[in-house]
């Protein structure tokens, strides 16, 4: 029980830490446009591309921080249909099944990135090294829905931690 709500923690810390360094890289990258544009009046090459490529991979830490933090939404449709003990956790159980099937999806997805060596257009840099944010960051929610369905306590500990 310990030992999972630790590894959560590392997990959800080099989470942030990546989410915080793909910010940062967004960030650069856009001011150094603005001011290559405003100041030498040239547009650096890719820097668009980049940015979008940043924000991307800051988004999708985004969706395993809020899984971790509980603050993502939440269906309430089922709430009078399953008790509100159990909703919870059944909750979790769904989400943990769905994030694991589009983990292997995406798994698949990036595979075929590589094989087919799909490139970002003007970088022509591989995509699959970015793309690899997505099994990653689905397999991380799948993990932690797995761990909250089978020990409410963590999740609370978790949630308490972060607000």
């Amino acid at each position: 029980m310990a030992s999972s709500q630790r590894l959560l923690r590392v997990l959800t810390r080099l989470e942030a830490s990546l989410a915080v360094l793909a910010c940062s890289a967004l960030v650069l990258v856009l001011v150094v446009d603005v001011i290559a544009v405003d100041i030498f009046s040239t547009a650096v090459r890719g820097s668009p591309q980049l940015g979008v490529l940043s924000g991307i991979v800051a988004c999708m830490l985004g969706l395993t921080l809020a899984t971790g933090s509980g603050v993502h939404f939440r269906p309430t449709f089922a709430d009078n249909i399953i008790p509100h003990v159990w909703a919870d956790r059944v909750g979790d159980v769904i989400s943990a099944a769905l994030f694991g099937v589009f983990a292997v999806f995406a798994v698949e997805f990036v595979m075929q990135s590589y094989v087919y060596a799909d490139r970002v257009p003007v970088l022509n840099a591989p995509l699959w090294p970015v793309q690899i944010v997505l099994p990653c960051v689905l397999a991380s929610c799948a993990l932690k829905h797995t761990v909250f369905a089978i020990s409410p306590k963590a999740k609370e500990s978790l949630v308490d931690k972060a607000s």
